[in-house]
């Protein structure tokens, strides 16, 4: 039985890892010249770049086990620090109450108390419905918190009101279940194992990035006979006449590649994937997937002249007046990543294809990240120079009020097809950690190999916190 498995980001590498463990016979294509996805890295001068702050951790001891494996345990652990900046301070996220405390004004502090006494008070005659992220985050914080915090960097990040955001963005990206939470947490910090609690250990490679994984996975599945065709898109998928696909049609150096297959994994973006279908997916498909949104990034890379601008992972920036809504420094996640006495801050601008963001040259891209460091005081004029650019159409699946029915009609077409498996963040169109996609490619590598359902796309799809 032959396997083909679209896309080579850690849920179709971890797929067919599986696969070739057990034996099969299994291959990949991939339309880019790198394995990894969007958890690549590259090399820039002595600097180790990713997409932004890439990090793994879970609670699965086996796939902590399996992580180690294929980084032949060449791996550090680092204590998780995010904090979000504005006014001239650093506020923990997710939030603390004593850091809350000592930074924030005494009379936000009583706004925000009062807010959120008088919102439960509400509730008790009259529930707020979870319709929308707003109104989640307002139910279980208050409005002040909410527009401080929640709101402001939210409706920044997604280029959209809050209003017309899932709730399910909230309900995974927020480790606490309301202001109250906050206070216990503070008080009686969680056990390991508390379903909201936050991880705070992480895992990353000792050497070359967050893309030591992909290029470790690489190296193991080549060693077991496995080919890996990059810079080969995918164009067409055959279909016959009993819903089976048979034959996927990739295109290299402008020649047409074909590979037969009995199962095929898709992790390419599902939209994407299902236009290829050959025959070809009906009007409501087609409606569906000209609703299903996705918010780009473009990231810039800054080399700044000293050791260190913060010692954060990663620094959310909500303020309005600013274009970079995040930055991180990979220094801190392996030494490895930053060697010297110089540093590298990743500055990320989230945007839509083909605007003005988007189409920012590393030039001016540069002036205005920094521009907006300058501004916040995290860096001097004149010590910072750009040394990169970096863009990702696909960033993150856009949670809108309708994501979910037109979701659903993406994955009933998908089903037709009986050998066809779609998984991983982006050929699911689900927000999940890096944890999430190996756990998924796994399982579906487990249900081919056992030939029953290994529940892959149960993986990630609750109301837990993904943070």
């Amino acid at each position: 039985m032959h396997t083909v498995v679209l896309g080579t980001g850690l849920a179709g590498l971890s797929a067919a890892y599986e696969i070739a463990k057990a034996g099969g016979h299994v291959t990949l294509v991939e339309k880019e010249n790198f394995v990894g996805g969007m958890a690549c890295s590259w090399k820039v001068g002595e600097y180790w770049l990713d997409h932004g702050p890439h990090r793994f951790h879970s609670r699965d001891k086996q796939l902590v086990e399996h992580f180690y494996e294929v980084l032949d345990s060449e791996v550090v652990i680092r204590e998780r620090l995010s904090r979000i900046y504005m006014q001239g301070k650093f506020f923990h996220y997710p939030l603390k109450t004593q850091n809350l405390l000592r930074n924030m004004p005494k009379r936000i502090l009583l706004k925000a108390g009062w807010d959120y006494a008088w919102i439960r008070f509400v509730q008790l005659f009259k529930k707020i419905p979870d319709d929308n992220f707003e109104n989640w985050i307002i139910k279980r914080f208050g409005r002040t918190l909410y527009e401080i915090f929640f709101g402001s960097y939210t409706a920044k990040a997604w280029k959209m009101p809050c209003t017309e955001i899932s709730a399910d963005w909230a309900s995974q990206r927020i480790s606490q279940a309301n202001l109250w939470d906050t206070v216990k947490k503070t008080l009686n910090p969680p056990k390991d194992g508390e379903v909201r609690s936050l991880v705070s250990e992480f895992w990353y490679p000792a050497t070359g990035g967050i893309g030591q994984i992909g290029r470790k996975y690489a190296e193991k599945l080549e060693a077991m006979g496995v080919e890996i065709h990059l810079s080969t898109p995918v164009t067409r998928i055959e279909i016959d006449d009993d819903g089976m696909a048979r034959r996927v049609i990739g295109t290299r150096d402008g020649q047409e590649v074909a590979f037969e297959c009995d199962e095929i994994v898709n992790t390419i973006p599902l939209p994407r994937v299902l236009e290829a279908f050959d025959p070809g997916i009906d009007a409501e498909v087609h409606t569906a997937i000209a609703a299903l949104a996705y918010s780009s990034i473009v990231f810039i890379y800054l080399e700044v002249d000293k050791t260190s601008v913060s010692p954060d992972h990663w620094v959310y920036l909500p303020e309005g007046h600013l274009t970079i809504h995040r930055i991180s420094e990979f220094k801190n996640f392996s030494d490895d990543s930053a060697p010297g006495k110089k540093t590298v801050v990743c500055c990320e601008m989230t945007c839509r294809l083909g605007d003005e963001i988007w189409n920012l040259d590393l030039e001016s891209g540069s002036e205005i990240a920094i521009k907006d460091l300058i501004t916040v005081g995290l860096i001097e004029a004149g010590t910072a120079r750009g040394i990169d650019i970096q863009k990702l159409r696909y960033a993150y699946p856009i949670y809108d009020l309708t994501y979910k029915e037109n979701l659903a009609t993406l994955k009933r077409a998908a089903k037709k097809v009986k050998n066809f498996h779609t998984t991983g963040r982006q050929g699911l169109y689900r927000y999940n950690n890096m944890d999430h996609s190996i756990a998924m490619g796994r399982r579906i590598g487990k249900t081919i190999v056992k030939g029953s359902d290994a529940r892959a796309d149960e993986v990630a799809a609750g109301q837990e916190y993904f943070g």
